[in-house]
């Protein structure tokens, strides 16, 4: 079998060797598993949300910088206007410090703090749940763009479309370059989303059943025995009972997920299985450019 060069636009932008980018989910992707999965040839993200002070994030970016010579990337969430005061202006500069290359948001009213994560020299990415937060994001100034589908975890609105959906739209409306996410587990996913447009995929329920993530035994558990085609996980993960945004602790993901292995093992599976599938078609070529 042909061992592939996985190369797109946000490969070359972070730097890491796979587009397979850890989804934020404050409180439990901590600086061990955002180094195991860079290590491992994907890009982890430290959630900056977890860290109350200075010293405690310098000392985060400090683990994961030591723990692999590989890029990692740095997410701002925020459900409030930053204002200038707010830790996150001193923390982009010691991202800076420690050679991050690109730093991901999300909220609303975020201009401010995307110009100086790029007066700083940092690519910025940010993150929506619709095609309007994506085209927003963009025209704010946005590098890249992570679109979630319906079928992700964590913030959701009841205007969230599909991964498919947003797929299709997302290729012909946006300029910049996109990052699927919701739902994405295994080596198909990631490659049909590829093939669909994105220039990487963001993915954070299969890195929680990893085991280096934090979470207890039972979470893990629980995500392994998800039933993807029961109604009532559909309904919990997919529907909504208020017009107002909720979060949910779930994806359909949880779905495909049969049991607890390495950061490692799980990249090395996506990308076997993704290049079995190419090859298989007959590909002919050791580079795939997307």
């Amino acid at each position: 079998m042909i061992r592939l060069q996985w190369k797109t636009k946000i490969t070359e932008m972070i730097g890491c060797k796979y587009p397979i980018i850890l989804g934020a989910f404050a409180g439990f992707d901590d600086k061990e598993l955002t180094a195991a999965i860079s290590k491992a040839g994907g890009c982890g993200v430290l959630t900056a949300s977890t860290y109350m002070t200075e010293d405690e994030f310098r000392y985060a970016l400090n683990y994961v910088k030591e723990n692999t010579g590989n890029p990692f990337i740095i997410n701002f969430s925020t459900f409030s206007p930053i204002t200038s005061e707010h830790r996150y202006y001193k923390f982009i500069q010691l991202a800076k410090e420690a050679n991050v290359t690109a730093i991901i948001t999300a909220g609303s009213r975020i201009d401010n703090l995307g110009k100086a994560i790029k007066d700083n020299g940092l690519y910025w990415i940010h993150k929506g749940t619709t095609m309007k937060h994506a085209l927003s994001g963009e025209k704010i100034g946005a590098d890249a763009i992570i679109l979630t589908g319906l079928e992700g975890g964590g913030l959701k609105n009841p205007q969230q479309n599909t991964l498919l959906i947003n797929m299709i739209h997302a290729k012909k409306m946006l300029k910049k370059p996109f990052i699927a996410s919701g739902g994405i587990s295994e080596g198909r996913g990631m490659l049909a989303a590829l093939m669909m447009g994105a220039s990487a995929v963001h993915m954070c329920t299969a890195f929680l059943a990893t085991l280096e993530s934090p979470i207890p035994d039972s979470w893990k558990q629980k995500i392994i025995d998800a039933d993807s085609f029961n109604p009532d996980f559909i309904k919990f993960v997919c529907h909504f009972t208020s017009p107002k945004p909720k979060s949910t602790d779930h994806s359909m993901a949880a779905g495909t997920v049969k049991k607890v292995i390495t950061v490692k093992e799980l990249i090395q599976n996506i990308i076997t299985e993704a290049e079995e599938t190419l090859n298989n078609l007959g590909l002919n070529t050791d580079i795939i450019q997307f």
